[in-house]
């Protein structure tokens, strides 16, 4: 049984509580999205197909999956961090759609290699354990979403031995070619650490041969993250010796103060190790929203004197990039704009706190990219062309619409050097929250005053809808003393140590006691505002 909810006064308890966010539509639309994206079946891929094969691009499931993880944990942290119930489901089924043979079995014919860039490399065996060697473009990125989970809500699912198991079982190749690697979240951790000692510290390969700067700050959140629950002190030695690494091309900056991109490694082809190295929008957007983890002065240094060379301002704040390139060798197969550039300038532009370029970037693309809402969840269509008719620019790929947007428009100042700083403990986990939402509700703001004991929540109809009923369940509630919870100001039930009681006007929630928790019945039609407040300890 279900009841309605009317708006009713504020309480001078909201009214003191503090500025705690509360999401936008666009913001919950992106949330939505990635959630949708992750219920999913098997093997479809709707929204998430780029326009190169083989998974050779920016628009690869596995570059896809790792950003919607990415910000989706940046949203858990910074905009809803007392709502569990909304992503934790969410970011596990992101990892297991991340270990599905489509994501990872381009392997077997990449780690071949034979010509990547501008020079002949040789040729090699092909491997298709894809977190053995090389392939830090993938192994990365699975090795912080699982560690991200881990520290988030101290779930340990993924440091169960073979709970990271990559099974490769084509139905027609016969059973002599199956095979199957099996890994968890240390031994991953462990693998790529000695793939990077092994390497002198300047980074592990994407493609053989092929150390780029981006994918390898990806490995060093992880090492930050394995240090926080495990212990140790792997990111601070990793950091160090990139550093050294690095100094023999420039500290990671080009002669016109670019990010550097990439070097190819001495091989059997190459006498020595050469920088690969242009001015490219895509990798100053990428490596800056990374870098400033760790090294957050040159990040800004970089972004102020480097920024405006990638904006086109138009008109009313809109903001467009410049700059666009395209992977070596696909020229004739993919237009200009298909690296994703627009995203990963706004997701620098967000890490950077400028929400004067960051929004920018995002009205043009709310004015020319097409917005689409898709039960509940915001995304912008594939769209292949550069530019349209009238000569705006109108590119997108599955990346920005599925990721880099939703990382932009999520984020806040300093987003991600933060959760590299100060990872959750106990104390954040231990929070009271919102662990459980019915499907159709989309959760608009989660936030818990420590300073006073007052949780608060809103929640809506999905976006679309004029209505929705849910369940409610609130965890962490018992053994912190008396508390009274409030529906839009109005008073429905209080408790102390013995249970729930009702008021007269709460009774129609059913509001009750299950396990740490209370669970509460809602019909909503409309915003709806909760607070559950302690006692003075």
């Amino acid at each position: 049984m279900t009841n309605t909810i009317e708006s009713g006064p504020r309480t001078r308890q909201q009214r003191n509580a503090g500025p705690a966010p509360l999401l936008s539509d666009a913001q919950v639309g992106h949330i939505r999205h990635i959630d949708n994206l992750s219920r999913l079946p098997r093997g479809d891929w709707r929204h998430m197909a780029g326009p190169l094969p083989f998974q050779e691009d920016f628009s690869a499931y596995r570059y896809q999956l790792g950003y919607m993880s990415l910000a989706m944990a940046l949203a858990h942290y910074h905009q809803l961090p007392a709502a569990p119930g909304v992503f934790r489901g969410q970011l596990d089924r992101l990892i297991r759609k991340m270990l599905e043979p489509d994501v990872w079995s381009y392997w077997r014919d990449t780690s071949t290699q034979g010509g990547y860039g501008p020079f002949a490399l040789p040729r090699l065996p092909s491997r298709a354990d894809p977190v053995a060697v090389d392939n830090i473009m993938y192994s990365a990125y699975l090795q912080v979403m699982t560690l991200m989970y881990t520290m988030l809500f101290d779930d340990r699912t993924y440091e169960q031995p073979g709970s990271l198991s990559f099974a490769l079982r084509p139905v027609l190749w016969g059973k002599d070619r199956h095979e199957r690697f099996e890994y968890d979240q240390r031994s991953l951790n462990e693998r790529i650490y000695w793939n990077m000692v092994e390497n002198g510290y300047l980074g592990v390969a994407c493609e053989p041969f092929c150390v780029f700067q981006v994918c390898n700050q990806v490995p060093i959140l992880g090492f930050r993250l394995h240090d926080h629950l495990y212990g140790g002190d792997l990111a601070a030695e990793v950091t160090q010796g990139y550093l050294r690494a690095w100094e023999q091309f420039g500290g990671g900056l080009n002669e016109n103060g670019h990010f550097a991109s990439y070097v190819v490694q001495q091989n059997e082809l190459l006498p020595q190790d050469v920088l690969v190295d242009h001015d490219t929008a895509w990798t100053d957007g990428w490596l800056g929203m990374l870098l400033n983890m760790w090294r957050p002065e040159l990040v800004r240094r970089t972004y102020r004197d480097k920024i405006e060379h990638w904006l086109d301002r138009g008109s009313g704040g809109r903001i467009a990039v410049r700059g666009f390139s395209r992977i070596p060798g696909s020229e004739d197969l993919v237009a200009p704009g298909t690296l994703g550039e627009i995203g990963w300038l706004a997701a620098w532009a967000s890490e950077m706190g400028d929400r004067e370029v960051a929004d920018g970037i995002l009205g043009h693309a709310d004015t020319y990219l097409n917005p689409q809402w898709e039960n509940g969840g915001l995304y912008y269509p594939r769209r292949d062309e550069t530019y349209d008719e009238a000569g705006h620019f109108v590119s997108v790929i599955p990346t920005v619409s599925n990721a880099t947007f939703p990382y932009a428009r999520l984020n806040v100042a300093d987003g991600l050097r933060t959760l590299f700083e100060r990872p959750w403990t106990d104390r954040e986990r231990s929070r009271p929250a919102l662990t459980e939402v019915g499907r159709e509700v989309d959760v608009r703001r989660a936030w818990y005053h420590e300073d006073t004991r007052c949780l608060q929540l809103s929640v809506s109809p999905m976006h679309g809808r004029p209505a929705a009923a849910t369940d409610l369940t609130i965890s962490r509630v018992w053994d912190r003393g008396a508390w009274a919870l409030t529906v839009d100001g109005r008073t429905v039930a209080r408790g102390g140590e013995a249970g729930v009681e009702p008021t007269a006007e709460g009774q129609r929630l059913e509001p009750r006691r299950v396990d740490d928790g209370v669970r509460i019945s809602l019909e909503l039609r409309g915003r709806v505002d909760l607070e559950l407040v302690w006692s003075k300890a």
